[in-house]
């Protein structure tokens, strides 16, 4: 159930990444809404889930956005595993744990991008344009990780307890 309503969650971000964020720039970069989903899913569930809900997210931003295959798979999984490994070691309650864990996370998968994009001979933009870009899409998205973890925090509880209701031990 959990995982229905993640889907359809990363589903409406990718549809609102990919019709209107792509066109407000940041300095290069855009805000992208999927990352906090990861973020969030890392944070709440572990690593294995996050890597899980991060390669699905890729794939359907892959898709979507018309990178090859596999690039915003490889992000995906790195952000999520990542995330997953502060789901104990991390306050949840700290008020600067979605900024601060949204903006690296994005460093993070844009570098695997890069990186990704350079192996395969993709990577045409030179290094500090690349850079700024990431940079800029970092404060887009430590700005939108705030109202999205939260949500999605909450969302997640909600399922949680209305699980527990309709399967009582």
């Amino acid at each position: 159930m959990r995982f229905l309503v993640y889907g359809v969650v990363a589903a409406a971000g990718t549809v609102v990444q990919t019709a209107w964020l792509a066109f407000i720039p940041l300095a290069g970069g855009v805000a992208d809404p999927l990352l906090p989903i990861i973020m969030t899913v890392g944070l709440l569930h572990g690593s294995e889930e996050g890597a899980v809900v991060g390669a699905g997210i890729g794939l359907l931003h892959d898709v979507m956005s018309g990178l090859p295959l596999g690039l915003g798979m490889a992000a995906g999984v790195c952000a999520g595993f990542v995330a997953g490994l502060g789901e104990r070691s991390l306050s949840l309650e700290s008020a600067w744990l979605p900024a601060v864990g949204g903006a690296l996370l994005t460093v993070l998968a844009g570098g695997v991008t890069l990186i990704g994009a350079h192996l395969v001979g993709l990577a045409v933009a030179p290094l500090p344009d690349a850079a700024r870009a990431v940079l800029g899409s970092a404060c887009y998205n430590g700005v939108i990780a705030v109202p999205i973890f939260h949500g999605l925090r909450r969302l997640d509880t909600a399922v949680v307890r209305l699980y527990e209701r309709s399967h009582p031990a």
